[in-house]
C-alpha cells in the first residue's frame, strides 16, 4: 500500500512580525515618515529610510533635495530617527552650473560643537572665469571658513542652517571679497559618528598651552660664567670709607695753608 504523504503545516513568518512606526527628528515635528515590520525593536536600530524634503516641509522648491533618516531608538512600537545624509539630487547641480562659470567642488571633515564627525561637500559657482590662483583661494577660504562655522553649532543647528541656507548665503558673502560668486551650496551632508573624547576635537594650540612649558638647557658658553643673582653686590659700607680717606682732614688743610702763606711771603 502506498505511504500516504504527512501534511507539514508551513508557517507564515509574516505573521509573527510587527509593524512599527518611524517618525522623524524633532526639528520636523517628529513627522510619520512611514512604517516598517520586525521581529525584534532591536533588528530595526540602525534601518535607513529616504524621504525627499518636498514631502516633509511641502515646499515645492526643495523637491530637489533628499534626505535619509536612520533609526537610532525603538520604544514601544515607535522607532526614532536623525538625519543620516543630506544630498542635493545631481540633475539640479547640472542645471545651475552655465558655460562661462567655474565649478569648484570640495569635500572635507567637520567636528561640530557635540563632537559629531560630518563629511560636507560644498559646491562653488563664480560668476566668469577666472584664474587657477584664485581658485585656489576660494578653495582655502571655503574650507577655513566653514570649518569655523560648523565647529560653533551643534549638529542640529548645522542641518537647520544648511536646510534655511544660512551657512550657504554666509559662506558666499565671504568668498565674494576675493571674487564674484553666483551662489554657493551644499551637495552632500554624511554623518560620520560620534568623537571619542572631547580632547580631540581640541586644536593642538589649545592642547600645548595646557602643557606646562620645558625648562631650557643651558648652553654651553654660560658655563663657568657667575648669574647675576650670584655676582657680589657693591657694600655701601666700604663705598663710604673710600670717601672718608679722599677727604683730607682739617690739619692737614691748616698746614696746607700756612705752607702756601710762607712761600708768599718769600
Amino acid at each position: 500500500m502506498a505511504v500516504k504523504a504527512k501534511k507539514v503545516k508551513m508557517i507564515d513568518k509574516w505573521r509573527k512580525k510587527r509593524y512599527f512606526s518611524i517618525l522623524a527628528p524633532k526639528i520636523f515635528q517628529e513627522r510619520e515618515l512611514g512604517n516598517a515590520m520586525a521581529y525584534e525593536s532591536a533588528s530595526l536600530k540602525g534601518r535607513a529610510i529616504e524621504t525627499n524634503l518636498m514631502v516633509l516641509t511641502g515646499n515645492v522648491k526643495k523637491q530637489d533635495i533628499n534626505i535619509t533618516f536612520k533609526v537610532e531608538a525603538v520604544k514601544g512600537d515607535t522607532a526614532f530617527t536623525f538625519i543620516d545624509k543630506y544630498e542635493v539630487s545631481p540633475a539640479a547641480i547640472k542645471r545651475k552650473v552655465r558655460r562661462g562659470r567655474d565649478r569648484l567642488d570640495e569635500s572635507f571633515q567637520c567636528v561640530t560643537r557635540d563632537n559629531r564627525i560630518v563629511r560636507i561637500k560644498p559646491l562653488v559657482i563664480t560668476a566668469v572665469k577666472t584664474s587657477r590662483s584664485v581658485k585656489s583661494a576660494l578653495r582655502k577660504e571655503t574650507i577655513q571658513f566653514m570649518i569655523n562655522c560648523i565647529r560653533r553649532v551643534d549638529y542640529d543647528t548645522l542641518i537647520l542652517d544648511i536646510l534655511n541656507e544660512k551657512l550657504q548665503r554666509e559662506t558666499a558673502n565671504r568668498l565674494r571679497k576675493i571674487f564674484p560668486i553666483r551662489f554657493v551650496d551644499i551637495r552632500v551632508l554624511r554623518y560620520l559618528g560620534e568623537q571619542k573624547s572631547a580632547m580631540g576635537a581640541a586644536p593642538a594650540e589649545a592642547m600645548a598651552e595646557e602643557q606646562p612649558a620645558a625648562e631650557k638647557p643651558t648652553e654651553a658658553a654660560d658655563v663657568g660664567q657667575p648669574e647675576e643673582d650670584d655676582a657680589e653686590e657693591p657694600n655701601p659700607k666700604k663705598r663710604a670709607s673710600k670717601r672718608k680717606e679722599d677727604v683730607p682732614a682739617e690739619g692737614d688743610e691748616a698746614e696746607g695753608e700756612e705752607s702756601l702763606s710762607e712761600s708768599s711771603s718769600d
